[in-house]
């Protein structure tokens, strides 16, 4: 085979293995003007993992991600905690409408993020081993309690160049940064 043959056949079959990389899809209410929302809180996320501390690493990742958004205010994440206690609401990202609209009202906000961590560390594919996140994330408004925003995203370190060229998985950071920027990507 001609050296141009393996080059042209070797990007083709990266480019269709890239194409079948995890990735994120998404809901947008077309209905909901978004520009009202300033103010915001991230209730604490829910673990449904078997790492004890999935919620709170993802959790950070995505707080230091949405402070990085112009235009918008995030409460701290202690007096969202504070507040949820106080109204003795459970830590689950199933509230009804009408716990979000209580929690809006006692935040002062104009929506509340919730995630939902399914799956956080190692995923081991054949011979591959690679750190993974899968989780799902939402914005309710708190006007009416409903959801207006849902991104869920699956991501691992895992590439088609390292495999090509040999090489780890991408940091567990690194993996759980990139699902948090690409699920918030197709909201701002």
């Amino acid at each position: 085979m001609k050296p141009k043959c393996i080059i042209y056949n070797t990007l083709l079959a990266t480019v269709v293995l890239a194409g079948c990389a995890p990735g994120v899809s998404s809901y947008i209410n077309q209905d909901v003007d978004f520009s009202y929302i300033q103010r915001v809180a991230v209730f604490p996320f829910e673990n449904l993992t078997s790492d004890n501390q999935a919620g709170p690493k993802v959790e950070s990742v995505f707080l230091g991600e949405l402070l990085e958004v112009e235009g918008i205010r995030v409460v701290a994440p202690g007096e969202t905690r504070a507040t949820v206690y106080s109204l003795r609401l459970p830590l689950t990202a199933d509230l009804a409408a009408e716990e979000i609209v209580a929690l809006g009202e006692a935040l002062g906000v104009e929506a509340i993020f919730f995630g939902k961590i399914e799956e956080y560390g190692i995923r081991a594919d054949s011979r591959d081993r690679a750190n993974a996140v899968t989780a799902s994330f939402s914005l309710a408004e708190t006007v009416t309690g409903t959801m207006i925003w849902r991104a869920q995203v699956s991501e691992d370190g895992g590439s088609v160049w390292r495999k090509i060229f040999g090489g780890g998985s991408a940091s567990m950071y690194d993996v759980t940064r990139g699902s948090v920027r690409d699920a918030l990507g197709t909201l701002f």
